[in-house]
């Protein structure tokens, strides 16, 4: 059978009301822990108001710093690896280059190193064999000798082919003199060219020294940037989550506040008048579970439920 509960005017509706908000403000009125949809169908009109504003301006807090993740640092960030990955990059193409070249300068020495090595054994073999006189007392001895045959100043064919045959002698002198001083101009100027070349090879090598450093100070670099963009984009899908929690909670709230607007505008239809706070809404919403629940009801609180149905 249902119970009908009637108040003789509105006055009495609204006594029973405040009644039961005293009841519920009392500092034991309620005890226990809430899940969030508990929690705000706990709340008047002004705490959601208020926690809307917390949540409007935690949502605007995280915005911010997504943006200035986005925009900011991680634009930072990438440039920086941009830089770095160009400055690599480009000491390595270096790096490449001078070991071409160096390859290039070896090739380089080893054929100097081969010629000097050739002129180096003809003049061990030469120098042996040089004559005692000098090139210009030789070529004395053959303008002296040549004077004879030339004044015929020789007593038969045989005189003169002894002549001929000393100054073919000398002049053969005098070209292993020539030929063993060109081998040793050439071995000096090859062994110019091979420490030239090894100059070269030196500062080449040492190059390649500092290049190699370079390109592992700017590989550590990197690895750093790479280690801050992951902390970047970690940091960021947090406050992703964040802001998504937020946003449910925003709505949850702006759910929960249409909800008691509609409520409101239908007591306003029924009893012409707004009713005094936001506590007697969370009185009847937690009337409303209590009686859901299965939970025992106060006289108050029935009279108030069962007048609403009416």
């Amino acid at each position: 059978m249902r119970v009908n509960w009637r108040f003789s005017d509105k006055h009495e509706y609204v006594r029973a009301a405040l009644s039961l908000v005293y009841f519920y403000n009392k500092p034991d009125g309620i005890s226990g822990s809430l899940s969030e949809g508990s929690e705000l169908g706990s709340m008047g009109w002004e705490e959601l108001v208020a926690l809307k504003r917390k949540h409007a301006s935690e949502l605007k807090e995280s915005t911010d710093k997504i943006v200035d993740i986005d925009r900011s640092q991680l634009h930072a960030i990438t440039s920086g690896i941009k830089e770095h990955k160009l400055a690599c990059d480009s000491a390595a193409e270096r790096l490449r280059q001078a070991r071409s070249e160096i390859d290039g300068h070896n090739a380089s020495l080893l054929a100097v190193s081969e010629k000097m090595s050739k002129s180096k054994n003809f003049l061990s073999v030469m120098e042996a064999r040089l004559p005692k006189e000098s090139e210009e007392g030789l070529h004395a001895f053959i303008a002296k000798n040549q004077a004879f045959i030339d004044g015929k100043k020789f007593s038969g064919e045989r005189e003169k082919g002894e002549i001929l045959s000393r100054i073919k002698d000398a002049s053969m002198k005098i070209e292993a003199v020539k030929a063993t001083r060109t081998i040793r101009e050439q071995y000096l100027t090859l062994a110019e060219e091979s420490a030239r070349i090894g100059d070269s090879v030196k500062v080449l090598n040492e190059e390649c020294d500092a290049l190699r450093a370079k390109i592992a100070q700017e590989n550590g670099a990197l690895d750093e940037l790479y280690d801050s963009k992951r902390a970047l984009m970690a940091e960021r899908e947090k406050l992703l989550s964040t802001y998504g929690n937020i946003a449910k909670r925003f709505e949850a709230i702006n759910s929960r506040l249409d909800e008691m607007s509609a409520m409101r505008k239908k007591q306003r239809e029924e009893y012409g008048y707004n009713l005094s706070s936001d506590a007697l809404f969370k009185v009847k919403e937690n009337a409303r579970k209590k009686l859901e629940s299965g939970s025992k009801l106060s006289f108050e609180e029935l009279k108030l439920l069962y007048s609403e149905k009416d």
